[in-house]
């Protein structure tokens, strides 16, 4: 029996089943000799094999035996060390139950793709995968709630051509997925990859916030024009939010489903049944005598706003601490022509009577999400 084990980017996250198949197994395969002193008390009188490389002479494969690593080039010696390590958990496994175990740096699914296409040449052979907290979860995490839908994409996949890169990329930032970044840094700190992605970022929006997890819960959030490639190594990982990332105290958060339920005023009463007769102003309204009430201000076709609370402080409203209200001063956004428009155009097939505002409240949400993606930069 093979188990594929998973220890994830810190050994103190890894899962019940994981911690049983370790201490279960009679022999434990280290395929890339990741620390396991933490687990001393369980696996002490367990046979150890790091790497494997001490019995690879026994399950030569993959190349002739005229051939020689060197004559190979480094991809093919690399791949042979993989396929020594795995082919040596096949053959050990045909008595014992053996613990393959990898860390995040290697990638599970990479490693679980060989076994299982290395194992089909072999009868009755036996494997359980066990995952580990991923990459995208642990990096995820870390940052705070950077992920809606997303995209993950590996930088530097040997088989994968610029050209496919690009395009992928591409697809990602102009369907606005969040984009989760595996091995930005090629071996060797090899960058080229990293430079296509910053070509492609410049061509769309090298504004969006990035956020760079190295091990040890150590991260930093910026926008993606200010990053400091001193700290993306090899191992990194990197999550480039949408337009609708944003940075909220110590954490990035693109907005999702956090929904407040609608609060009134009379005012905002007042105001909407003036709109559905169409006596609200259209653009500055001069006669205001607060106007102006926005630091950027370009129309007040809506003073109150059909979608308050949004409890989205992505584009400028944020709580009144300890007082549970939402505060919409700092927010510029529907103040703009463009934003004005688009909400405009979009209420004319929610908003019937006023109190349509309550009653839908989500539609509206709706209707905001897709002008901020439709107007946002």
């Amino acid at each position: 029996m093979i188990n594929l084990i998973s220890m994830g980017s810190d050994i103190g996250n890894i899962t019940v089943n994981v911690f049983n198949a370790i201490i279960e197994a009679d022999i434990i395969v280290n395929y890339d000799n990741i620390d396991l002193s933490d687990l001393d008390t369980y696996i002490k009188d367990k046979e150890i094999i790091a790497n494997g490389l001490e019995e690879q002479n026994e399950v030569r494969i993959g190349l002739d035996e005229s051939e020689s690593i060197d004559e190979t080039g480094d991809i093919y010696s690399k791949l042979e060390e993989s396929y020594l390590k795995i082919e040596l958990a096949i053959s050990r496994s045909q008595d014992n139950n053996v613990a393959l175990i990898c860390s995040n740096k290697r990638n599970i699914y990479g490693i679980a793709n060989l076994l299982i296409q290395m194992s089909s040449k072999h009868s009755d052979i036996e494997l359980k995968i066990y995952p580990a907290v991923s990459p995208i979860d642990y990096s995820s995490a870390v940052l705070g709630a950077p992920l809606n839908d997303f995209v993950a994409i590996d930088l530097n996949n040997h088989l994968v051509s610029d050209k496919e890169l690009r395009n992928k990329i591409k697809f990602a930032l102009k369907n606005d997925f969040v984009l989760f970044i595996h091995n930005p840094i090629g071996e060797n700190g090899d960058k080229c990859n990293f430079n296509i992605l910053k070509e492609v970022m410049d061509d769309f929006s090298n504004e969006l916030l990035v956020g760079i997890v190295n091990d040890g819960y150590r991260y930093e959030i910026s926008k993606f024009n200010e990053i400091n490639e001193d700290n993306i190594i090899e191992n990194s990982t990197l999550i480039i939010g949408n337009k609708l990332t944003y940075r909220l105290e110590d954490y990035m958060v693109t907005s999702s489903d956090y929904v407040v339920k609608p609060k009134f005023i009379s005012q905002n009463i007042d105001f909407f049944e003036r709109y559905l007769k169409d006596e609200t102003p259209k653009g500055l309204d001069y006669d205001c005598e607060y106007l102006p009430c926005h630091k950027e201000l370009e129309a007040c076709d809506f003073c109150y706003c059909p979608f308050y609370p949004c409890a989205d402080g992505l584009t400028g409203g944020e709580w009144i601490k300890d007082k549970d209200v939402w505060s919409c001063q700092h927010c510029d956004w529907i103040h703009l022509e463009e934003p004005c428009q688009a909400v405009r155009k979009g209420l004319e097939d929610i908003l019937e009577d006023k109190n349509d505002l309550k009653i839908k409240h989500m539609e509206l949400l709706k209707l905001r999400r897709e002008c901020l993606l439709k107007t946002l930069k």
